[in-house]
């Protein structure tokens, strides 16, 4: 009985860590897909900025 509630104690432990692990990597995924969003939007703005400045460009020419 005490080796099976020794097993027991071991696997609960194994599972906490185990969450706080997944835990962490959610944390860590949603800081990524935050700046990955932050960084895609900042090149949007940039690809508009440069058909903005080739049409002027062009008007000019």
């Amino acid at each position: 009985m005490y080796a099976a509630r020794a097993k027991i104690t071991d696997l609960e432990a194994q599972n906490a860590t185990l969450t706080n692990k997944v835990e962490d990597f959610e944390a860590d995924r949603e800081r990524f897909e935050a700046k990955t969003a932050s960084k895609d939007k900042d090149l949007h703005a940039k690809d508009v900025e440069i058909v903005e400045l080739k049409r002027r460009l062009h008007e000019q020419t």
